[in-house]
């Protein structure tokens, strides 16, 4: 058994590295889709500058403009983490990437009071998805879009509490002993790879959900 000496010493490497060794296991696998992402997302950047280029003082458009650079930005993040060996934070901050979309979509709406009662704080965004499904013709959305979000966010919610799928990533399958921080577990790499298909998947849809955003935004008076 370890001493109380032993595990701190893990600890602390565990709180003060970087991942790399961790991240450069991931990525003999993973490289092909790291750069299919990384392509995407910065198809999306380019989207969102144009449409953080028509605030011009206005300060409705700058809180649209802002969800949507935080879901860029999160979205960036959650495949960092999961890259890094961190898969449950990584799936904790995915659900908020598709939070972030669907409040910026629903702000981005004229139509519905959702950017009034956001920036008054009376809306919460944990309603975001549902409401994105409700009214996904009124937001321009492609048929198909919004079940997609529903689909990812059901299933991402299971990271933001405990859970059996929580618990799992937590087990190492390859030796007897529990994860304390970033970890690689070969016998896990069907779910790695379902992980990172999804990250990818949403990506490449990204610059799509901006385009309906700007469309939405376009048509303000």
């Amino acid at each position: 058994m370890e001493t109380v000496s032993d595990a701190t010493e893990i600890i602390y490497r565990e709180i003060t590295s970087d991942d790399a060794d961790v991240r450069a296991d991931y990525l003999k696998h993973f490289d092909a889709q790291a750069k299919a992402f990384s392509a995407a997302m910065a198809r999306a950047v380019v989207s969102w500058k144009e449409l953080d280029s028509w605030i011009e003082g206005n300060a409705d458009k700058a809180v649209v403009s802002a969800l949507v650079h935080a879901a860029i930005t999160l979205h960036i993040v959650s495949c960092k983490l999961m890259l890094s060996g961190h898969i449950v934070a990584a799936g904790n901050m995915f659900r908020q990437v598709l939070e972030s979309i669907a409040v910026a979509l629903l702000c981005s709406s004229h139509e519905l009071t959702v950017l009034k009662r956001f920036k008054d704080g009376e809306y919460s965004s944990s309603k975001a998805v549902r409401d994105v499904v409700r009214h996904w013709e009124k937001l321009g959305l492609l048929k198909g879009a919004h079940e997609q979000l529903e689909k990812s966010q059901e299933f991402y919610g299971q990271y933001s509490h405990i859970t059996r799928l929580t618990l799992a990533h937590f087990m190492s399958f390859s030796a007897p002993e529990v994860c304390v921080g970033a970890a690689f577990d070969p016998k896990k790499l069907d779910a790695y790879t379902k992980e990172i298909d999804g990250r990818v998947g949403l990506a490449e849809v990204f610059a799509n959900f901006i385009a309906a955003v700007k469309t939405n935004v376009a048509k303000w008076a």
